[in-house]
C-alpha cells in the first residue's frame, strides 16, 4: 500500500506540473512581454541592494584560544568555519573546538564557569569592557542576506530570460519551462531524489525555523513528481500539437477564449490521444517508487531488505519482491488497456 499510494499522489502531481509546464511553453509572445520581465528583473535586483544595503551585525572573538569557542546558535556556517579552523586573519591555522550556545549571556556564563571553554565569539555590543579581543568582524544578518541571494538570482534568471526571448522571439517562460524539461530530464531520478530529500528539504525545513518538515514519504512524493512532470510535459505538448489547428483557429473564430479553447476543444482530444504513453509513465513511476527506500519509506523493496537483513536468505526477498511489482504492473497495464479500450469507444 506504501508503494500504491506513493505511485498514485505522484502520478497526479506530475500530471498537473507537466500540463502546467506544456502550458508554459505554449504561451504566445505579446507586444510587451520583453518590457514586462525587463521591469520585473530590475525590481528584482532593487529588492536585492535593498536587503544587501542594511546594517551589517559586528561579532567579537574574545577570551582566549586554549580550549573551546562558546558560538551562539544562527551565526552563519561560513563564519563558523572560520573560527574552527583558524582561518581568521592573525589566526595561526589550527583547528579549535567549538561549542554551540543560545545567546550572549550564556556564552559568556559559560566561558566563566566552563574550564573547557575560554574563547566566546558574540556581537561586539554584549562584549565586556575587560575582554580580551582576539578577533572582530561583521556580516550581513541571515533575515537580510537570505533574500537578498534570492532576489539577485531571480534578478539574473529574468535578465536571462529576457535576453532569450529577444535573441528566440518566444515568450520567456515558454524558455524557462524549455530549460526546466531538458534539464530535468538530463538528470538521473535517483539524484532527484536525493536532492529534494536531504539538503533542499532540510533547507525549506532550516528556513521556516521547522513548520515545514516534510515526512520521508511526502519528500519522496514531491522529488518524483517533480522528475517525472518533465516527462509528463513532452508527452502533453505532443498530445496538444497532434490537434488539428483548424480545429483551434474555428473555436477562435466563434469568439471562444484562449482558455475555453484549451479546456473544450484541444484538452479533451489531446487526452485522448496521449493516454497510452501516460499509462506507460504511470507503470514506470510504480516500479521508480523502489528508490524512495534510499530515504528510509519503507515500501516494497525497503521492506524486502529489512526482510533479507534478519533472515539472511540471499534470493528469496529479491525474488518476492519482483513478483509483488509483476503483479502491481501487471494490474496496472490492464486498468489502462480497459481505458483505452472506453475512449476508442467513445471516438467510434
Amino acid at each position: 500500500m506504501v508503494t500504491l499510494r506513493a505511485a498514485f499522489f505522484a502520478y497526479f502531481a506530475s500530471m498537473v506540473l507537466g500540463l502546467i509546464w506544456a502550458g508554459l511553453q505554449s504561451l504566445e509572445k505579446k507586444k510587451h512581454t520583453n518590457l514586462f520581465y525587463a521591469v520585473a528583473a530590475l525590481i528584482f535586483f532593487g529588492l536585492c541592494a535593498v536587503f544587501a544595503l542594511q546594517p551589517q551585525q559586528s561579532y567579537s572573538l574574545i577570551g582566549t584560544l586554549e580550549g573551546r569557542v562558546a558560538i551562539i546558535k544562527g551565526t552563519p556556517q561560513s563564519i563558523t568555519d572560520q573560527i574552527r579552523f583558524g582561518e581568521y586573519d592573525g589566526a595561526d591555522h589550527t583547528s579549535i573546538d567549538i561549542r554551540s550556545v543560545k545567546d550572549p549571556s550564556h556564552a559568556l556564563l559559560t566561558v566563566e564557569k566552563n574550564e573547557r571553554v575560554s574563547a566566546a565569539f558574540i556581537p561586539t555590543e554584549a562584549v565586556p569592557t575587560n575582554a580580551n579581543l582576539i578577533w572582530q568582524t561583521s556580516f550581513l544578518p541571515d533575515e537580510s542576506k537570505y533574500p537578498a541571494i534570492t532576489f539577485g538570482v531571480l534578478g539574473f534568471f529574468t535578465t536571462l530570460l529576457v535576453i532569450c526571448s529577444v535573441y528566440r522571439t518566444e515568450h520567456p517562460l515558454a524558455i524557462a519551462a524549455e530549460f526546466f524539461i531538458d534539464t530535468v530530464r538530463g538528470i538521473p531520478m535517483l539524484v532527484i531524489i536525493l536532492y529534494v530529500g536531504l539538503p533542499l528539504s532540510g533547507a525549506l525545513k532550516s528556513a521556516s525555523d521547522g513548520m515545514v518538515n516534510l515526512s520521508n514519504m511526502a519528500r519522496g512524493i514531491v522529488a518524483i513528481s517533480i522528475g517525472y512532470s518533465a516527462y509528463m510535459a513532452e508527452i502533453f505538448r505532443a498530445g496538444i500539437l497532434a490537434v488539428p489547428k483548424g480545429q483551434i483557429e474555428a473555436a477562435r473564430s466563434l469568439g471562444l477564449s484562449r482558455w475555453k479553447v484549451a479546456r473544450f476543444v484541444v484538452l479533451p482530444q489531446a487526452l485522448s490521444i496521449v493516454i497510452p504513453p501516460l499509462g506507460n509513465e504511470f507503470i514506470a513511476m510504480l516500479k521508480d517508487t523502489s528508490l524512495l527506500s534510499i530515504l528510509s519509506v519503507r515500501d516494497v523493496t525497503q521492506r524486502m531488505r529489512e526482510f533479507q537483513a534478519s533472515s539472511f536468505l540471499p534470493f528469496a526477498p529479491f525474488n518476492s519482491a519482483a513478483i509483488l511489482y509483476v503483479v502491481l504492473t501487471l494490474g496496472a497495464a490492464s486498468i489502462i488497456k480497459s481505458i483505452e479500450r472506453r475512449y476508442e469507444r467513445k471516438s467510434h
